[in-house]
């Protein structure tokens, strides 16, 4: 055994100790007991991290030696009492359970026989020093069994420590005249605990965002963490007296099987735990990003299967929160039938509407203690379309929850759905009709998923439960993202979004009788990610297999299988084109060929991005994707002539718009202004940000800059005289100030002026206070850069907390000389990081190309910053070595080597 293994001996820290006491006792050394505690903790530590994976072992051991240090102190602190007096020292919380983790709290509980305050002090002191000096955080109560009782009486946060009480040490009776006092008041007072620890949990999961659902979840506190696991062991101990794992076989909370499933997952999310300690060097519980590699290779997960070692490593996470959820659920459950059945009340009637559905026959579902459970258990478990009646009866009726024996059953038959049943036209009738109609359908997706229904008849949907996408773009897990993205469906067809979403909100009214293409479309529309080598064509074809299986039409199936597998066409057009060309809009309109496509494409974006994330969705997006849909539905309904006609009608209403944004300009300026601007010009830029950089117009120095703070993010808009590399100048000057490009529109007037408009990010964790600092500081500096080209390039400094360097993104680079008339479009795409906007624009300078737009978007990490170029005289750009010298150096720029994709006509 190596030296440090040598500390996980019996008796080795205990020895180490009474050493350090001679030494203290001798005068030959100070503080040697808090060291030598030090020195044996983290050869302890640093032990059982190499010796061991699994964490509930770690925790056990470690509770252990910090139970033989306090034996040792206790021992040598004895002699500090009065005579005759008695004191012991039990374990609470955590430790008390046994699971001290590396660098978790050490709560202790100190009793005494009544001693004064004067009396304890050398006594209390002599135990907690050392503990403090050995680098523990240490909490501690000292008090005698009565004043102990009366704190867990007053305090539910007491009345929970002490349930977890463990003896450790001294007057063994002292322990059990409080532990007799604690269990008459256990008795007395559980039904105000269970209710305080229920209305508890559910605040901590509201306050923690369903943190289990989180790409970065807090495995502590999170719902599905290791406090879930907690508050079910407290709860049975204040209800029945013991510890889970002393509960009878028969008639207990949960079966051998689930009682040995949550066993199992604590001991992952231990592993987990013990392991993120180490690599913190805190008590650190999230699990971000920059952490789950080094956790996955510690835990021995490997790349396989398309999937890293971390996203193997998270899905495993999800997974085993997601049971954790699935026993919450049930113990809750069975906790309130316990207690219906101490009322004796009569058994409420089915109601009506759940007493027939799309299969017909007879209902095999009732009522039990409140709760929809099966009538008949054995009939339901030969029949898999029972399963889906079940659903489909919560699916009217949500406010009736689940019954725990029925979430049992659905569980342990889910293998019963084999391909026979995935054919079934019933089952597929009753499943559609559930998501389409369901009052509550993330809920209604989440229990099918937590059973494993789902999964088992959705197979590519199972295939991604637990997946996270290894990056900053999305804040779920991909198949809660698809859920969320179900809920923002259902909103809209219950009129909740009208107002955000009035075109879906129509979609959807006026194909009443084709809801289940939509809902379908948006279920499937990350199925892609199921396949070891996603493609397109392939993602196609799996989607249109199981749209066919679910009933849709041939024509609904195979609107179905195109959309869905290119959820993220209309957004990217949306965001990287510029869309006061009749050609971006042509080009797309003419690839998605139909109304239909059009429709449902539509759809899967809005309900995609407000799924992603809180600003995925904002005021430039919903105008470019309106605009998009606008101008592809006139063209595909009259071709060019329509598209043509829609455009001049758009140009007119956004001039007529802009007429009003100036209605108090004296009518001549007015009108010489409104001649400056372009209708593509116009078409580009947002009413309000058009009146903000109109008054910037009537500068007299012809050059100006408006920035302010516009909800979480802040705005630029400067209007000045174009030159070569003023893009990559302003660039440069927002990455200087600290700031980070999250759009950017950059249009060039016809008189050779430039409006740009820039949204940005402040620098995380500014006060309001501060994030004016930066306001006044990005305005010099774009006013500066606006005048004058710079004398210095800006100092680029990574922002502390920004976690892009921590993904690999390949750098792309993409040439599509037909998407303009007047331009070439190009495409650069790579990791986002401080300044890629003005390194990117100072190359294209550089090379001496003029460029008319830019369209910035960024995907989390991953940023993709498209150019409009032409020559420096306005042309478009036809010589192929100068086309080639632009990817060459942007690709420098985006750095490594990476592959070049010529867009085809």
């Amino acid at each position: 055994m190596s030296e440090s293994g040598g500390i996980l001996r019996a008796g080795a820290v205990r020895a180490r100790l009474e050493a350090a006491f001679d030494a203290e006792r001798s005068g030959q050394s100070y503080g040697a007991v808090g060291a030598a505690l030090k020195k044996s903790l983290i050869e302890a530590r640093r032990a059982l991290l190499e010796q061991y994976a699994r964490g509930d072992i770690i925790v056990a051991r470690l509770s252990q030696i910090v139970d033989e240090a306090l034996v040792a102190l206790v021992g040598e602190a004895n002699g500090l009492l009065p005579p005759k007096s008695r004191a012991a020292v039990a374990a609470t919380g955590g430790y008390g359970r046994g699971q001290l983790a590396p660098l978790s709290d050490v709560d202790l509980l100190i009793l005494h026989s009544g001693l004064s305050e004067d009396a304890l002090k050398p006594f209390v002191s002599a135990i907690i020093f050392p503990l403090y000096d050995a680098g523990l955080i240490v909490g501690q109560g000292v008090h005698t069994p009565q004043s102990a009782a009366k704190l867990a009486e007053n305090e539910v946060t007491a009345m929970t420590a002490f349930l977890d009480a463990r003896f450790i040490v001294g007057d063994e009776k002292l322990f059990k005249d409080f532990a007799s006092k604690f269990e008459m008041l256990r008795w007395r007072t559980k039904a105000k605990f269970v209710k305080a620890k229920r209305a508890e949990q559910e605040k901590r999961h509201e306050r923690s965002n369903q943190s289990r659902y989180l790409s970065e979840p807090d495995l502590k506190e999170g719902k599905g963490g290791l406090r879930d696991i907690h508050v079910i062991g407290w709860i049975y101990r204040a209800l029945y007296g013991r510890p889970l794992g002393e509960a009878p076989k028969r008639g207990a909370i949960f079966r051998p099987d689930d009682a040995q499933s949550l066993k199992k997952a604590e001991r992952f999310l231990l592993s987990v735990r013990v392991h993120l300690h180490d690599l913190r060097g805190r008590p650190d519980e999230r699990l971000t990003f920059d952490v789950q590699p080094m956790l996955a290779e510690r835990l021995g997960y490997a790349d396989r299967g398309g999937m890293t070692a971390a996203e193997r490593m998270m899905k495993h996470y999800f997974v085993t929160t997601m049971e954790i959820g699935r026993l919450t659920r049930i113990f809750w459950a069975r906790i309130e039938e316990e207690n219906a059945k101490l009322l004796d009340r009569a058994p409420l009637p089915l109601p009506k509407a759940l007493q027939s559905d799309e299969a017909g026959g007879r209902i095999n579902l009732r009522l039990k203690n409140g709760r929809l459970d099966f009538a008949s258990a054995s009939a339901a478990a030969k029949n898999p379309a029972e399963l889906f009646r079940y659903f489909r009866a919560f699916a009217k009726r949500p406010e009736i929850d689940f019954h725990p024996d029925a979430l049992d059953l659905i569980s342990k038959n889910a293998n019963a759905v084999t391909s026979d049943v995935r054919r079934d036209p019933i089952v597929a009738q009753l499943f559609k009709a559930s998501i389409v109609s369901a009052k509550d359908p993330i809920k209604l997706l989440r229990v099918m998923s937590e059973t494993g229904l789902l999964g088992k008849y959705i197979p590519c949907l199972g295939q991604i439960t637990g997946r996270v996408e290894f990056g900053l773009y999305r804040r779920y897990s991909l198949e809660e993202h698809v859920f969320q993205s179900i809920g923002v469906l259902s909103r809209i067809r219950a009129g909740d979004l009208a107002e955000e979403h009035p075109i879906a909100t129509r979609i959807l009214e006026r194909n009443e009788d084709r809801l289940a293409t939509f809902y379908i479309g948006v279920l499937l529309h990350q199925a892609g990610w199921s396949l070891k080598e996603p493609s397109t064509e392939e993602a196609e074809a799996l989607i249109g297999r199981v749209a066919r299986r679910l009933r849709l039409s041939d024509e609904d199936a195979a609107v179905v299988a195109w959309c869905a597998a290119r959820p993220f066409f209309m957004i990217d057009v949306a965001h990287r084109r510029n869309l006061g060309e009749a050609r971006a809009i042509k080009g797309f309109a003419e690839a998605v060929r139909t109304p239909e496509n059009l429709d449902l494409l539509l759809v899967i974006a809005v309900c995609h991005l407000r799924a992603v994330s809180a600003t995925a969705w904002d005021n430039w997006t919903k105008k470019q994707i309106t605009a998009l849909y606008c101008g592809a539905e006139a063209f595909l309904k009259g071709g060019d002539e329509a598209l043509a006609a829609w455009m001049s009608e758009r140009a007119g209403k956004n001039r007529k718009d802009a007429e009003v944004l100036l209605e108090d300009w004296p009518k001549a300026e007015r009108a010489a202004f409104m001649r400056r601007l372009s209708d593509e010009t116009l078409a580009m830029i947002e009413p309000d940000a058009f009146a903000r950089a109109a008054d910037l117009a009537r500068s007299p120095e012809g050059c100006g800059v408006a920035a302010s703070i516009r909800d979480d993010d802040v705005e630029a808009i400067v209007y000045a005289d174009d030159r070569p590399g003023l893009l990559a100048d302003l660039a440069g000057a927002v990455a200087g100030a600290g700031g980070n490009v999250r759009s950017v529109h950059a249009v060039t007037l016809d008189d050779g002026k430039i409006i740009d408009v820039f949204a940005l990010q402040p620098p995380d964790g500014l006060n309001p206070d501060a994030t004016a600092d930066f306001v006044r500081r990005l305005h010099a500096a774009l006013l500066a850069a606006a005048r004058s080209k710079p004398s210095q390039p800006p100092s680029l400094v990574r922002r502390i907390g920004d976690k892009r360097a921590l993904f690999s993104v390949p750098a792309r680079v993409r040439v599509d000389a037909d998407a303009s008339d007047s331009a070439v479009v190009v495409e650069a795409e790579g990791r986002d990081r401080p300044g890629l906007l003005f390194s990117l624009a100072s190359a294209l300078a550089e090379l001496g190309v003029a460029i008319k737009s830019a369209h910035v978007a960024t995907y989390g990490e991953r940023a993709v910053d498209a150019f409009y170029l032409q020559t420096q005289d306005g042309a478009k750009i036809e010589d192929n070595r100068l086309l080639q010298a632009i990817e060459s150096r942007l690709l420098a720029v985006l750095g490594a080597a990476a592959t070049v994709l010529k867009a085809t006509a």
